[in-house]
């Protein structure tokens, strides 16, 4: 399964991604963010936030697993035709089928090619044995998501300011 959401209309874009965007937009393909969660609900939950926040002006993709997500990041299998960049973040579910999130971001991580793609961890599971785990295998952040709609709702969406901002300062940077 591959879902592509197109990112919103500059209109409705935060004013600083609006300012930021508009510096590097002629040199730059914008990089997707990629979802990898396996629940259709949370998915659909992380895109609607991350759309309203009105802070990603990036494209959306969506692997449904692990192993689908290693594929997408190494163009293999199903992508192996596909002319896709590196994603600029990832949001990685830890539990899924097929091969869970901590396998997957080791894998990312002993990449040379994938190892600098910031990786945030969104999962149910707050144990500290669970954020040590994912902090040591190089996770840039580790998000619990609420059980509330509302407080899941903020969350990504300052996740999305976030990383919105830290994504645009590097395109300024280079």
């Amino acid at each position: 399964f591959f879902l592509m959401i197109r990112r919103p209309p500059r209109s409705t874009l935060f004013p600083y991604t609006t300012l930021f965007r508009s510096i590097t937009m002629q040199s730059k393909i914008f990089q997707p963010i990629l979802i990898v969660e396996d629940e259709a609900d949370h998915s659909r939950l992380i895109k609607k936030s991350l759309i309203e926040s009105g802070h990603v002006t990036n494209d959306l993709f969506l692997c449904e697993n692990g192993q689908d997500a290693l594929d997408y990041l190494n163009k293999s299998s199903k992508y192996k035709d596909s002319k896709h960049p590196l994603p600029a973040l990832i949001l990685l579910d830890v539990k899924m089928p097929m091969k869970n999130g901590f396998e997957v971001l080791k894998e990312i991580k002993k990449d040379v090619n994938l190892k600098k793609i910031p990786v945030v961890m969104l999962t149910t599971t707050s144990t500290s044995e669970d954020i040590e785990r994912a902090m040591n295998l190089g996770a840039n952040d580790y998000i619990v998501k609420p059980i509330k709609f509302g407080e899941f709702t903020e969350k990504v969406s300052k996740m999305g300011l976030y990383w919105g901002l830290i994504s645009n300062a590097k395109d300024i940077l280079k």
